[in-house]
């Protein structure tokens, strides 16, 4: 397992560097990852190179037995870039330019910035190439963040495009519904930057969501020609991040690699993140941040989270805090004096834990019978057609995610077109688009015997972001054996429930949003229990195939959801973990061999859980039948995997 920390040589002194090596060394760091925002030091003037201080970093680091993923750099460039070629910078939808003494100002289609930056991109591969203490290679950071633009070679490029896709203006005014407001479009030529239009907003987020992967295909396939054999990664940002479709992004590198700042992204994100691929390396993971108040401890316990969701990777950002810049109070393991903390020895308990199990844990995986699917293109149209904040997809991911870990060990999150069939349950909060490829698998995976859960705005629009002609959810009405005739929302809505189907749901509340269901070939599970919508559905089953589709036409409050998914999970067959308490998180990865459960106790006072026979500690062998973890601490269990 890769275990380190996030590494700027060029920020300290070089004198400093075999102290920062040597206790990296003693608190267990393997790797470090280096040079995302190194071109200033790379080429201090045009066409000065040195890479030569950041080579004795790599031959030092690795004199220490630590290994470097080296970032290529081109995004953040130096100011001399910017005073020779202004054209390099970026344009916001107001028609501004970007600030150039920040990072990520530059617009990637400019083709002053697309030569710059390969140049010096080509440079560093070439020169490190070989280099046997590079064990990867990171496009970049963050990729797409801050990349917008608006001016007008990006418009132009974003015209190409669209004639590319629709061939002539015609088929983009029927594609578009462009009749709205005057909006046809005789020329490519005449298309503008969007702003209000809810097509339009749409296409553009495509078309910058495919320059951002773009770019990163073009580095990758820079390392994979100059350097073969060295895996490529890039690290996506938070959850909250809607720039880059990020499963189309994991395509074109070898291992996806996340940020994982718990404090402020959900748990979702791990699985999110590891999507189809089943792998992730997270390469920001958090230490402390200045406006969260870390729990002693937490830093360790949030990356075994990491861990256990299936992370083949954890690099702590940052080794040490900044003396200076716009992160001068940030992030950072070390304060900004460099001595050990606290932040440091959790740093070393887990590197000594990972140097003990780091090998087990690698031969491991998560194993679900449970996906979660969020489309990146659910949560643009949803959110280019202005629609209630209260109800985009991610919200809802995250509340169903939450109160699925509470029954299961471990889940999946995918694009809702990956292969679906080796799921028992797939739930899929507001599928607000829904397209043909959409539509079939989710109906190859349920007749072929799949319990499918839709919420409250499924398969409202078209790949296009235009609302279907037939009524919702579209493409889905059949398979879900209903139609929906309106999807009313109101902030501090409350809708009592009632059910004779579903245990403890009776007397709970849906809240915020109703869909109008009219049940054709489906069964109603649950009613509203008052106000007008008095015995109207709430809740719909559809037996289809060997499948089963369950619509749910409101938002459900904590303990609506929580009857609704032990009903959900007995009727899919899906399997249940331990029951704790919420600050007892529990995980399971497996293999052919071995089966292991992390358990985490994020409470004051230990807690006690009874697991059964066949359990030992991972790390003292000692067998377990009732394992007590202590407060704001970890067990790591394994087991056989034959024994049941």
């Amino acid at each position: 397992m890769k275990y380190g920390v996030q590494y700027y040589p060029e920020q300290w002194p070089e004198a400093r560097w075999h102290i920062d090596a040597e206790m990296m060394q003693r608190a267990g760091v393997n790797v470090v990852r280096m040079g995302e925002f190194a071109w200033g030091a790379y080429e201090p003037q045009e066409g000065h190179l040195d890479f030569s201080w950041m080579a004795r970093a790599i031959e030092l680091l690795g004199d220490y037995g630590i290994r470097t993923i080296l970032c290529t750099c081109s995004r953040t460039p130096p100011p001399w870039v910017h005073h020779a070629y202004p054209d390099v910078v970026g344009m916001d939808a107001d028609g501004q330019a970007y600030a150039r003494d920040g990072r990520y100002s530059v617009g990637l289609l400019h083709p002053r910035f697309a030569q710059l930056s390969k140049r010096i991109d080509e440079a560093v591969v070439r020169h490190f190439a070989g280099n046997d203490n590079i064990v990867a290679w990171q496009v970049d950071n963050e990729v797409g963040g801050h990349n917008d633009c608006y001016c007008e070679v990006c418009r132009q490029a974003f015209a190409a495009h669209l004639k590319e896709i629709y061939d002539k203006p015609a088929a983009l005014n029927v594609a578009w519904g462009a009749s709205f407001w005057s909006f046809s479009l005789h020329d490519f030529d005449a298309v503008p930057v969007p702003f209000t239009q809810p097509q339009l907003l749409l296409a553009y987020r495509r078309f910058m969501s495919q320059t951002n992967i773009d770019f990163t295909r073009q580095r990758a396939d820079l390392v994979h020609a100059l350097d073969p054999g060295k895996p490529v990664t890039t690290n996506f940002q938070s959850m909250q991040a809607v720039h880059t479709d990020y499963h189309r992004m994991a395509e074109v590198i070898d291992v996806s690699g996340m940020n994982h700042y718990p404090s402020r992204s959900p748990e979702l994100a791990v699985d999110y993140y590891r999507g189809a691929r089943g792998k992730v390396w997270v390469l920001e993971q958090h230490t402390r941040l200045q406006p969260v108040d870390t729990p002693a401890g937490w830093m360790r316990l949030w990356a075994w989270m990491a861990v256990a969701h299936g992370a083949e990777a954890v690099i702590f950002f940052r080794w040490r805090q900044c003396r200076w810049g716009q992160e001068q109070h940030a992030d950072g393991l070390l304060p900004h004096a460099g001595q050990e903390n606290r932040f440091y020895r959790d740093l070393a308990r887990m590197g000594a834990e990972i140097r003990q199990v780091g090998n087990l844990i690698d031969t491991t995986a998560p194993d679900s019978q449970v996906a979660l699917i969020l489309s990146y293109e659910s949560r643009w149209s949803m959110e280019a057609g202005r629609f209630d904040q209260a109800l985009f997809p991610l919200t809802e991911a995250v509340a169903y995610h939450r109160a699925l870990a509470r029954r299961v060990s471990a889940i999946d999150a995918l694009d809702p077109r990956e292969n679906l069939a080796r799921y028992r349950l797939v739930v899929a909060p507001r599928l607000w688009m829904v397209d043909g490829a959409i539509a079939e698998n989710l109906r190859r995976y349920v007749t072929s015997g799949g319990t499918l859960c839709l919420t409250p705005g499924s398969g409202v629009v078209d790949a296009h972001g235009k609302s279907f002609a037939e009524p919702r959810p579209g493409h889905l009405s059949d398979l879900a054996g209903l139609t929906v005739s309106d999807l009313a929302t109101q902030e501090g809505m409350r809708l009592s429930l009632q059910s004779k189907h579903i245990d403890g749901l009776t007397s709970t509340f849906g809240h915020t949003a109703a869909d109008e269901l009219h049940p054709e070939a489906a069964e109603i599970v649950a009613t509203y229990a008052d106000g007008w919508r008095r015995t109207m559905p709430a809740i719909t089953r559809h037996r289809i195939g060997a499948g089963q589709v369950i619509y749910v036409g409101t938002l459900l409050e904590p303990e609506a959801l929580s009857a609704f998914l032990d009903w959900l999970c007995d009727i899919s067959g899906v399997g249940r973990r331990p029951a704790t308490k919420e600050t007892l998180s529990v995980y399971e990865h497996q293999s052919d061999k071995v089966h292991l459960r992390f358990l985490i106790n994020w409470d004051a006072a230990d807690q006690a859980l009874e697991v059964g026979g066949g359990w030992q500690d991972a790390f003292t062998g000692e067998k377990e039948t009732v394992v007590v973890v202590s407060a704001n601490d970890l067990r790591l269990l394994v087991r056989d995997t034959d024994v049941s």
